[in-house]
Protein backbone atom coordinates (compact mmCIF):
# COMPACT_ATOMS: atom_id res chain seq x y z
CA UNK A 1 0.00 0.00 0.00
CA UNK A 2 1.38 3.57 -0.98
CA UNK A 3 1.32 6.10 1.23
CA UNK A 4 -0.53 9.55 0.93
CA UNK A 5 1.09 11.39 -2.10
CA UNK A 6 3.16 14.39 -1.21
CA UNK A 7 4.65 15.32 -4.67
CA UNK A 8 3.27 18.94 -5.70
CA UNK A 9 1.22 17.25 -8.58
CA UNK A 10 -1.25 17.36 -5.72
CA UNK A 11 -2.58 20.27 -4.41
CA UNK A 12 -2.95 21.32 -1.00
CA UNK A 13 -6.61 23.22 -0.79
CA UNK A 14 -6.35 26.63 1.08
CA UNK A 15 -7.43 26.56 5.03
CA UNK A 16 -10.77 28.72 4.88
CA UNK A 17 -11.40 30.85 7.96
CA UNK A 18 -14.64 29.30 10.07
CA UNK A 19 -17.61 31.23 10.83
CA UNK A 20 -18.89 32.46 14.35
CA UNK A 21 -21.41 30.39 14.85
CA UNK A 22 -19.98 26.54 13.37
CA UNK A 23 -21.93 23.87 14.27
CA UNK A 24 -20.75 21.39 16.99
CA UNK A 25 -19.25 18.84 15.66
CA UNK A 26 -20.66 15.43 15.46
CA UNK A 27 -19.04 11.85 15.98
CA UNK A 28 -19.62 9.07 13.98
CA UNK A 29 -18.74 5.32 14.65
CA UNK A 30 -18.02 2.80 12.30
CA UNK A 31 -19.79 -0.69 12.23
CA UNK A 32 -16.98 -2.43 11.87
CA UNK A 33 -15.48 -0.21 15.05
CA UNK A 34 -18.38 -0.51 17.01
CA UNK A 35 -18.58 -4.82 16.79
CA UNK A 36 -15.15 -4.54 17.95
CA UNK A 37 -16.28 -2.99 21.23
CA UNK A 38 -18.93 -4.13 22.19
CA UNK A 39 -18.09 -7.74 21.91
CA UNK A 40 -18.57 -9.92 24.86
CA UNK A 41 -15.36 -10.61 26.74
CA UNK A 42 -13.55 -7.72 24.74
CA UNK A 43 -13.76 -5.45 27.56
CA UNK A 44 -10.38 -4.30 26.97
CA UNK A 45 -10.46 -2.83 23.71
CA UNK A 46 -13.22 -0.65 24.83
CA UNK A 47 -11.41 0.25 27.65
CA UNK A 48 -8.55 1.07 25.44
CA UNK A 49 -10.75 3.04 23.24
CA UNK A 50 -11.98 5.22 26.57
CA UNK A 51 -8.66 5.93 27.17
CA UNK A 52 -7.55 7.00 23.60
CA UNK A 53 -9.96 8.90 23.32
CA UNK A 54 -8.76 11.15 26.42
CA UNK A 55 -5.46 10.98 25.55
CA UNK A 56 -6.26 12.80 22.19
CA UNK A 57 -8.72 15.24 23.67
CA UNK A 58 -11.98 13.55 21.66
CA UNK A 59 -14.06 13.45 24.32
CA UNK A 60 -15.36 15.73 27.12
CA UNK A 61 -14.43 14.76 31.09
CA UNK A 62 -12.44 11.24 29.91
CA UNK A 63 -16.24 9.73 28.81
CA UNK A 64 -17.75 8.81 25.78
CA UNK A 65 -18.61 11.62 23.24
CA UNK A 66 -21.99 11.69 21.75
CA UNK A 67 -21.05 8.74 19.21
CA UNK A 68 -23.71 7.29 16.80
CA UNK A 69 -23.79 5.66 13.32
CA UNK A 70 -25.61 6.24 10.02
CA UNK A 71 -28.75 4.83 9.52
CA UNK A 72 -27.81 2.14 7.02
CA UNK A 73 -24.69 0.90 9.19
CA UNK A 74 -27.09 0.49 11.88
CA UNK A 75 -29.12 -2.26 9.76
CA UNK A 76 -25.84 -3.60 8.97
CA UNK A 77 -25.22 -4.00 12.64
CA UNK A 78 -28.92 -5.43 13.22
CA UNK A 79 -28.12 -8.41 11.03
CA UNK A 80 -30.67 -7.06 8.63
CA UNK A 81 -30.30 -7.84 4.77
CA UNK A 82 -31.73 -5.55 2.33
CA UNK A 83 -35.26 -6.68 0.92
CA UNK A 84 -34.91 -8.04 -2.51
CA UNK A 85 -36.80 -5.74 -4.61
CA UNK A 86 -36.87 -6.33 -8.40
CA UNK A 87 -38.55 -3.38 -9.81
CA UNK A 88 -40.79 -3.40 -12.83
CA UNK A 89 -39.55 -2.18 -16.30
CA UNK A 90 -38.88 1.71 -16.48
CA UNK A 91 -42.54 3.27 -17.82
CA UNK A 92 -41.52 3.80 -21.72
CA UNK A 93 -43.36 7.42 -20.86
CA UNK A 94 -40.61 8.17 -18.36
CA UNK A 95 -38.04 7.51 -20.47
CA UNK A 96 -40.04 9.42 -23.87
CA UNK A 97 -39.57 12.10 -21.16
CA UNK A 98 -35.96 12.96 -21.37
CA UNK A 99 -36.07 14.59 -17.68
CA UNK A 100 -33.99 12.75 -15.72
CA UNK A 101 -35.71 13.93 -12.75
CA UNK A 102 -38.34 11.98 -13.94
CA UNK A 103 -37.36 8.84 -14.81
CA UNK A 104 -34.94 8.21 -10.75
CA UNK A 105 -38.32 10.16 -9.18
CA UNK A 106 -40.31 6.70 -10.75
CA UNK A 107 -38.15 4.40 -9.60
CA UNK A 108 -37.75 6.10 -6.05
CA UNK A 109 -41.35 6.17 -5.76
CA UNK A 110 -41.85 2.16 -6.23
CA UNK A 111 -39.13 1.27 -3.99
CA UNK A 112 -39.57 3.32 -1.70
CA UNK A 113 -43.18 1.64 -1.69
CA UNK A 114 -42.16 -1.69 -1.40
CA UNK A 115 -39.67 -0.68 1.48
CA UNK A 116 -41.93 1.08 2.97
CA UNK A 117 -43.77 -2.59 3.41
CA UNK A 118 -40.82 -4.48 4.35
CA UNK A 119 -42.19 -6.22 7.55
CA UNK A 120 -37.93 -6.36 8.38
CA UNK A 121 -37.96 -2.46 8.26
CA UNK A 122 -40.73 -1.13 10.55
CA UNK A 123 -40.36 0.31 13.33
CA UNK A 124 -41.37 -2.86 15.94
CA UNK A 125 -39.63 -5.04 14.46
CA UNK A 126 -35.91 -2.82 14.31
CA UNK A 127 -36.68 -1.88 18.04
CA UNK A 128 -37.05 -5.23 18.67
CA UNK A 129 -33.96 -6.37 17.48
CA UNK A 130 -31.98 -3.97 19.21
CA UNK A 131 -33.24 -4.90 22.23
CA UNK A 132 -32.28 -8.50 21.87
CA UNK A 133 -28.77 -7.51 20.90
CA UNK A 134 -28.79 -5.45 24.20
CA UNK A 135 -28.96 -8.14 26.28
CA UNK A 136 -26.56 -10.02 24.42
CA UNK A 137 -24.11 -7.38 24.62
CA UNK A 138 -21.43 -6.94 27.63
CA UNK A 139 -23.29 -4.30 30.33
CA UNK A 140 -19.68 -2.30 30.24
CA UNK A 141 -20.71 -1.65 26.43
CA UNK A 142 -24.93 -0.45 27.29
CA UNK A 143 -23.38 2.66 27.40
CA UNK A 144 -21.80 2.82 24.07
CA UNK A 145 -24.71 0.84 22.89
CA UNK A 146 -26.95 3.23 23.94
CA UNK A 147 -25.68 5.87 22.15
CA UNK A 148 -25.21 4.20 18.63
CA UNK A 149 -28.07 1.70 18.64
CA UNK A 150 -30.99 2.46 21.87
CA UNK A 151 -31.15 6.04 21.30
CA UNK A 152 -31.14 5.78 16.74
CA UNK A 153 -34.78 3.26 17.48
CA UNK A 154 -36.29 6.05 20.38
CA UNK A 155 -36.33 8.32 17.44
CA UNK A 156 -39.86 9.03 15.89
CA UNK A 157 -39.85 8.07 11.82
CA UNK A 158 -36.35 6.35 12.44
CA UNK A 159 -37.41 3.94 10.01
CA UNK A 160 -38.58 6.08 7.50
CA UNK A 161 -34.69 7.28 7.18
CA UNK A 162 -34.00 4.13 6.65
CA UNK A 163 -36.49 3.22 3.87
CA UNK A 164 -35.44 6.10 2.06
CA UNK A 165 -31.98 5.83 2.30
CA UNK A 166 -32.39 1.78 0.89
CA UNK A 167 -34.95 3.39 -1.51
CA UNK A 168 -32.47 5.87 -3.14
CA UNK A 169 -29.72 3.84 -3.11
CA UNK A 170 -31.92 1.45 -4.94
CA UNK A 171 -32.58 4.45 -7.63
CA UNK A 172 -28.48 4.48 -7.89
CA UNK A 173 -27.94 0.76 -8.66
CA UNK A 174 -30.61 0.65 -10.83
CA UNK A 175 -30.05 -0.61 -14.36
CA UNK A 176 -31.21 2.24 -16.87
CA UNK A 177 -32.04 1.87 -20.43
CA UNK A 178 -29.00 2.92 -22.06
CA UNK A 179 -30.22 5.42 -24.18
CA UNK A 180 -31.07 7.52 -20.80
CA UNK A 181 -28.05 5.89 -18.93
CA UNK A 182 -25.64 9.04 -18.81
CA UNK A 183 -28.26 11.39 -18.29
CA UNK A 184 -29.40 9.76 -15.50
CA UNK A 185 -25.81 9.19 -14.49
CA UNK A 186 -25.50 13.18 -14.48
CA UNK A 187 -28.26 13.82 -12.10
CA UNK A 188 -27.48 11.03 -9.70
CA UNK A 189 -24.21 12.90 -9.19
CA UNK A 190 -25.53 16.31 -8.58
CA UNK A 191 -26.56 14.55 -5.20
CA UNK A 192 -22.84 15.19 -4.13
CA UNK A 193 -23.61 19.21 -4.10
CA UNK A 194 -26.88 18.69 -2.47
CA UNK A 195 -27.60 20.19 0.92
CA UNK A 196 -29.16 17.56 3.29
CA UNK A 197 -29.07 13.64 4.29
CA UNK A 198 -32.07 12.30 1.78
CA UNK A 199 -29.16 10.23 -0.12
CA UNK A 200 -26.90 8.38 2.17
CA UNK A 201 -23.49 8.88 2.06
CA UNK A 202 -23.26 5.07 0.60
CA UNK A 203 -25.10 6.24 -1.96
CA UNK A 204 -22.86 9.10 -2.79
CA UNK A 205 -19.87 7.35 -2.45
CA UNK A 206 -20.94 4.90 -5.67
CA UNK A 207 -21.31 8.51 -7.34
CA UNK A 208 -17.70 9.21 -6.45
CA UNK A 209 -16.71 5.48 -7.33
CA UNK A 210 -17.99 6.29 -10.70
CA UNK A 211 -16.34 9.76 -10.87
CA UNK A 212 -12.83 8.28 -10.14
CA UNK A 213 -13.45 5.34 -12.46
CA UNK A 214 -13.60 8.41 -15.79
CA UNK A 215 -10.97 10.61 -14.07
CA UNK A 216 -8.28 7.92 -13.44
CA UNK A 217 -6.84 7.74 -16.85
CA UNK A 218 -6.94 11.25 -17.59
CA UNK A 219 -4.80 11.52 -13.73
CA UNK A 220 -2.46 9.35 -14.78
CA UNK A 221 -1.92 10.85 -17.67
CA UNK A 222 -1.61 13.97 -16.15
CA UNK A 223 0.62 13.33 -13.35
CA UNK A 224 2.87 11.23 -14.49
CA UNK A 225 5.61 11.63 -11.52
CA UNK A 226 3.05 10.73 -9.48
CA UNK A 227 1.81 7.29 -11.09
CA UNK A 228 2.63 5.24 -8.43
CA UNK A 229 0.49 7.49 -5.71
CA UNK A 230 -2.65 7.48 -8.03
CA UNK A 231 -2.69 3.56 -8.67
CA UNK A 232 -2.25 2.84 -5.09
CA UNK A 233 -5.58 5.42 -4.60
CA UNK A 234 -6.87 2.89 -7.75
CA UNK A 235 -7.03 -0.14 -5.42
CA UNK A 236 -8.79 1.46 -2.33
CA UNK A 237 -11.36 2.89 -4.86
CA UNK A 238 -11.85 -0.83 -6.19
CA UNK A 239 -15.19 -0.95 -4.43
CA UNK A 240 -17.56 -4.30 -5.33
CA UNK A 241 -20.15 -5.10 -2.58
CA UNK A 242 -22.49 -3.02 -0.53
CA UNK A 243 -20.35 -3.04 2.20
CA UNK A 244 -17.83 -2.03 0.50
CA UNK A 245 -19.40 1.17 0.15
CA UNK A 246 -20.95 1.34 3.90
CA UNK A 247 -17.01 1.42 4.74
CA UNK A 248 -16.38 4.38 3.48
CA UNK A 249 -19.50 6.09 4.87
CA UNK A 250 -17.43 7.99 7.55
CA UNK A 251 -14.61 9.14 5.05
CA UNK A 252 -17.62 10.92 2.74
CA UNK A 253 -18.32 12.71 6.55
CA UNK A 254 -15.41 12.90 7.28
CA UNK A 255 -14.77 15.08 4.14
CA UNK A 256 -17.93 17.29 3.72
CA UNK A 257 -19.73 16.95 7.44
CA UNK A 258 -23.16 16.34 8.14
CA UNK A 259 -25.92 18.47 7.18
CA UNK A 260 -28.45 19.88 9.64
CA UNK A 261 -29.91 22.80 7.88
CA UNK A 262 -29.78 24.55 4.45
CA UNK A 263 -26.39 25.77 4.55
CA UNK A 264 -25.32 24.47 7.41
CA UNK A 265 -23.11 21.48 8.03
CA UNK A 266 -21.66 19.73 11.31
CA UNK A 267 -18.08 18.77 11.05
CA UNK A 268 -17.28 15.06 11.64
CA UNK A 269 -14.74 12.96 13.61
CA UNK A 270 -15.03 9.56 12.66
CA UNK A 271 -13.56 6.80 14.42
CA UNK A 272 -12.63 3.92 11.32
CA UNK A 273 -10.80 0.26 11.78
CA UNK A 274 -7.77 1.04 9.10
CA UNK A 275 -4.78 2.39 9.31
CA UNK A 276 -3.77 6.06 8.80
CA UNK A 277 -2.56 5.55 5.12
CA UNK A 278 -5.22 3.94 4.33
CA UNK A 279 -7.62 6.42 5.45
CA UNK A 280 -5.49 9.30 4.29
CA UNK A 281 -5.17 7.80 0.20
CA UNK A 282 -8.94 6.78 0.60
CA UNK A 283 -9.71 10.83 1.55
CA UNK A 284 -7.26 12.02 -1.23
CA UNK A 285 -9.03 9.56 -3.60
CA UNK A 286 -12.85 10.70 -2.63
CA UNK A 287 -11.40 14.38 -3.04
CA UNK A 288 -9.52 14.21 -5.79
CA UNK A 289 -13.24 12.41 -7.60
CA UNK A 290 -15.12 15.20 -6.07
CA UNK A 291 -12.64 17.86 -7.84
CA UNK A 292 -13.20 16.07 -11.11
CA UNK A 293 -17.05 16.06 -10.74
CA UNK A 294 -16.99 19.64 -9.71
CA UNK A 295 -14.97 20.38 -12.69
CA UNK A 296 -17.47 18.95 -15.09
CA UNK A 297 -19.96 22.31 -13.59
CA UNK A 298 -20.30 25.13 -15.72
CA UNK A 299 -18.33 27.62 -13.69
CA UNK A 300 -20.94 30.36 -13.43
CA UNK A 301 -23.39 27.33 -11.65
CA UNK A 302 -20.68 26.96 -9.32
CA UNK A 303 -20.02 30.82 -8.53
CA UNK A 304 -23.69 31.62 -8.47
CA UNK A 305 -26.49 28.85 -7.68
CA UNK A 306 -23.94 26.07 -5.84
CA UNK A 307 -21.63 28.39 -4.24
CA UNK A 308 -23.41 28.09 -0.56
CA UNK A 309 -23.79 24.42 -0.93
CA UNK A 310 -20.32 24.48 -1.37
CA UNK A 311 -19.32 26.42 1.43
CA UNK A 312 -21.45 24.85 3.88
CA UNK A 313 -19.27 21.82 3.61
CA UNK A 314 -17.37 21.30 6.92
CA UNK A 315 -14.04 19.08 6.98
CA UNK A 316 -13.54 17.37 10.10
CA UNK A 317 -11.02 14.23 11.31
CA UNK A 318 -10.64 11.02 10.58
CA UNK A 319 -9.50 8.96 13.42
CA UNK A 320 -7.31 5.34 12.76
CA UNK A 321 -8.30 3.13 15.48
CA UNK A 322 -6.60 -0.56 16.11
CA UNK A 323 -7.83 -3.80 17.02
CA UNK A 324 -6.99 -3.08 20.65
CA UNK A 325 -9.18 -0.27 20.36
CA UNK A 326 -6.42 2.28 20.84
CA UNK A 327 -6.75 5.71 18.51
CA UNK A 328 -3.77 6.78 16.64
CA UNK A 329 -3.46 10.67 15.63
CA UNK A 330 -6.73 11.60 14.04
CA UNK A 331 -6.08 12.78 10.08
CA UNK A 332 -7.67 16.52 9.52
CA UNK A 333 -9.45 15.57 6.28
CA UNK A 334 -9.05 19.21 4.77
CA UNK A 335 -5.64 19.02 4.92
CA UNK A 336 -4.56 16.62 2.77
CA UNK A 337 -3.95 17.10 -1.04
CA UNK A 338 -5.89 16.85 -4.49
CA UNK A 339 -5.28 15.76 -7.72
CA UNK A 340 -6.90 17.76 -10.31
Amino acid sequence: MQGPPTAPAARRPRRRQRDRDELPSRYLLDGRLFRLLCTAGQPSALAEFRASLARRRLSPDAGLPSLEMTPLAVLDLLGVEQPFYDGPPMPPSAIKSGESHLITGVVVHLSREQFEKAPELQAESLRKRVAELREQTDPQAHELFDLCLTRFVSRDGFEREIQGHLAFDYTFRYRYPEAVRELVFEFLSSALVAVGETVSGLSKVRAIKATWDRAYERLLKKHPGARAEIQGLDREMRLRTTKDYLDWEVVHHAILGFAAAKDKFHPVVAFAPEPAEVLAARCIAYKSALRAFLDQIDEEELTTSLRPNLEAWRPGLLVPCREDGSCDEPIATGDLPVYE
